[in-house]
């Protein structure tokens, strides 16, 4: 019985993995989910982001597919009230997110397209914020561009010891706060407040924030 559990359990995950991303914008195959950014003939709503073949492991990512830049460089959020240390660039929990979000890549400029083709963009761009070569464009909500001056610090190792009384100290368990907001183990990324499958509470966050509660697992306010 128990066998026949696990296999049930082993089909039955890849159905909420793609029904959590389906009904989400991060569902590029439609223009009702995704009404702003959407691709025209193209109904695999997985390859945008991953491939079963040949992923690109250049930033660690799950059979990464998309294209990437290591060699775009941003200019991060500063602050002189910042006593945590920040890396020159944002690490691979960040540059995943970027590779669409900052605008310099086509969101269908995948390196492993389905089929035969084993480069090149996918579908046709349609949708206000993407432009004709499938760019994010600044008009979406999305667009985070390459100047990160005015969002939160990513890149930044998260040590409580260098402000103490403002924030959380880790407890080495990575299964509790802050440290399973922690890209790495170490560092605060994009991934660090987002979850790109999951929309439950929406803007792609990884728990509610009513009340700041999201905030609040690192700060101590």
């Amino acid at each position: 019985m128990r066998r026949y559990s696990i296999t049930l359990f082993l089909l039955i995950l890849p159905v909420m993995i793609f029904a959590g991303v389906e009904q989400t914008p991060h569902n590029f195959t439609s223009s009702t989910y995704s009404k702003n950014a959407y691709f025209v003939g193209t109904r695999q709503i997985c390859v945008f982001c991953h491939t079963p073949h040949n992923g690109n492991q250049t930033l660690g990512a799950a059979l990464w597919n998309h294209e990437t830049n290591e060699s775009q460089t941003y200019t991060m959020y500063s602050s002189n009230t910042m006593d945590m240390s920040q890396s020159a660039q944002p690490h691979k929990g960040s540059l995943v997110c970027l590779s669409c979000h900052d605008g310099t890549i086509a969101v269908n400029s995948l390196n492993n397209l389905p089929g035969q083709d084993q480069a090149g963009t996918y579908g046709s761009p349609g949708g206000a914020n993407l432009d004709g070569t499938g760019r994010l464009t600044a008009s979406s909500h999305a667009y985070v561009g390459t100047d990160l001056t005015d969002d939160h610090p990513v890149g930044l190792t998260y040590d409580a010891s260098q402000d103490v009384g403002n924030f959380h100290a880790k407890t080495g368990v990575s299964t509790n706060f802050p440290d399973k907001l922690l890209s790495e183990g170490l560092y605060v990324e994009c991934a660090s407040c987002h979850d790109a499958h999951d929309n439950t509470y929406s803007n792609f966050l990884v728990e509610d924030n009513s009340g700041s509660q999201l905030c609040l697992r690192c700060h101590i306010k």
